[in-house]
C-alpha cells in the first residue's frame, strides 16, 4: 500500500506544483534493510523517536536540499543506527527525484 500511496502523493504534487517529501517511502525502505529499527511505538499508529528522526531527515533533504548524513538527529541510537536512518532518507529522496522529479532539487 505504501507504493500506491506514494504514487498518488507524487501525482497530487505534480498537479499542484508542490514539493513531495517521501517520508512514507523512507519508512518502507528502512523496514526492508538492516538494522531492524523500531520506527513505531507499541500502538503501531505513532512514530517512535527513531521514526520521527527518519521523517525529519527526509524533510531536511527534500526541503532544505541538505544531505542528512551527519545531522545531530540520532534518535538516541549509536552512530551506526543514526547513519542508517540518514542514509535511507537520502537514498529515498534521491530515488524520487530521479524517477519523478519531485522532492526539491
Amino acid at each position: 500500500m505504501t507504493q500506491q500511496q506514494a504514487t498518488e502523493h507524487v501525482k497530487a504534487g505534480k498537479d499542484s506544483k508542490a514539493l513531495v517529501v517521501p517520508a512514507g517511502l523512507a519508512f518502507a525502505q528502512s523496514i526492508d534493510k538492516p538494522p531492524d529499527l523500531d520506527l513505531d511505538v507499541a500502538d503501531k499508529r505513532h512514530r517512535s523517536l527513531m521514526g520521527t528522526c527518519l521523517a525529519a531527515c527526509t524533510v531536511v533533504d527534500s526541503v532544505y536540499k541538505t544531505h542528512p548524513v551527519g545531522l545531530k538527529c540520532t534518535a538516541g541510537r549509536p552512530p551506526g543506527g543514526a547513519a542508517h536512518l540518514q542514509a535511507v532518507a537520502w537514498d529515498t529522496a534521491q530515488a524520487l527525484r530521479a524517477k519523478d522529479g519531485r522532492g526539491g532539487r
